[in-house]
This record gives C-alpha cells, sequence and structure tokens, in this order.
C-alpha cells in the first residue's frame, strides 16, 4: 500500500536523520516495502528534485551508501559557522562526556550515561557537531549501538599529538581530576545534576 506521504518526502526524512552514515539502497528499500528497483528510482527522482528547486542540498552515493548533503556553494558559510561554534567554550557537561570518550573509546552512549548518571543524547550531538567526536561502528552486541571516539580535530584543540599523550588514569573515578588537567577548568561526573548543555 503506497504511504499517505510522497516517496521523496520519506526518504529525505530518512537520509536527514541517518546522516553521515548514509543509507543503503537495500535498507531503503525494506523500509519503504518496494523493490530495490523503485527504490532507486525514488532516490534518481529526489536528486532530481534537489537540483531543479535550487535547494541548497544534493543526493549523493559512495559505495552503494545514498546521503543527503549541502551544496558545495554554501560550504564557506558552513565551514565560517562551524568555526565559531568550535570557538565557543564547551560546558560542563560537555566537558565530562568527552573526558569519558577519550579514555574509553570507542564507547557507546550507554555507557558514557551509566558513568555520568544522566543522559548525554544533546551533549553528543554538541561534540559531533564541534568536531570532537566522531562515530566509530557499532558495537558487537545486541542493540548494535553506535560507538564514538575523538577525532584528530580533539587532538588540535587541546594540543596532543596523539592520544598517547593523555594523562594516565586507573580508575574510571579519576577522570573528573583528569579532565582538570587538559580542560582548565574543575569537572566533577560523580554529582548529580541535569544536563546543563
Amino acid at each position: 500500500m503506497k504511504p499517505l506521504l510522497s516517496y521523496e518526502t520519506i526518504i529525505e526524512s530518512l537520509l536527514f536523520v541517518v546522516g553521515e552514515e548514509g543509507m543503503e539502497v537495500r535498507a531503503l528499500a525494506d523500509t519503504l516495502d518496494i523493490s530495490e528497483a523503485a527504490a532507486r528510482e525514488q532516490l534518481n527522482k529526489l536528486g532530481a528534485s534537489f537540483t531543479d528547486s535550487g535547494r541548497p542540498f544534493q543526493l549523493i552515493e559512495s559505495g552503494g551508501v545514498y546521503k543527503l548533503v549541502t551544496i558545495p556553494d554554501v560550504s564557506e558559510y558552513i565551514q565560517r559557522y562551524v568555526g565559531t561554534m568550535a570557538e565557543q567554550a564547551l560546558s560542563r557537561a560537555a566537558m565530562e562526556t568527552l573526558v569519558i570518550i577519550a579514555y574509553k573509546q570507542p564507547v557507546t552512549r550507554a555507557d558514557i550515561e551509566e558513568v555520568r548518571g544522566v543522559k548525554v543524547e544533546r551533549v553528543i550531538h554538541t561534540l559531533l557537531s564541534k568536531g570532537l567526536i566522531e562515530s566509530a561502528g557499532r558495537a558487537k552486541t545486541i542493540g548494535r549501538a553506535k560507538l564514538y571516539r575523538t577525532t584528530e580535530h580533539f587532538l588540535d584543540y587541546f594540543g596532543f599529538n596523539s592520544l598517547e599523550e593523555l594523562p594516565p588514569l586507573t580508575f574510571v573515578d579519576e577522570l573528573a581530576d583528569e579532565g582538570d588537567l587538559f580542560f582548565g577548568q574543575p569537572t566533577s561526573i560523580t554529582e548529580d545534576r541535569l544536563e546543563n548543555d
């Protein structure tokens, strides 16, 4: 049965949600309950609609994975904005989460939340947008949760040449103290608080 929304609308929404991971044709076909050939046809229509409408998006295919990206013409402005975001000070919640990822990577969101004791979805989004962390695939466990790790930009941001330069840790509880060393301000991952990112 054909959905009430157009396939183009649904595909655009799906590609927006999956982000940089993109989506394979087979997964898209299964989700829409159509053939792979029909899924490719709808992808082609969506790509053409972006071009025809003058919207700042384009559909790219790499290794059988389709992704929704911005057009090159707006890259200058995006880079300028991202640079501004990266220069902004990190919140305490973001710093604590980043310390955990730095020392326990690759790590899942659930692992981070277990250490911090609060939800970290918004914080992870912030760190991803600043380019300090990135996806490191998926855990080989039930649910296949996303894994996160620090980036090259993380090293540049804090003045490290490699992860080996991070101060050594013995216990996870020491993460707060280590946060003082490379974030330059006190952090605490043990006190109860609401996330204020």
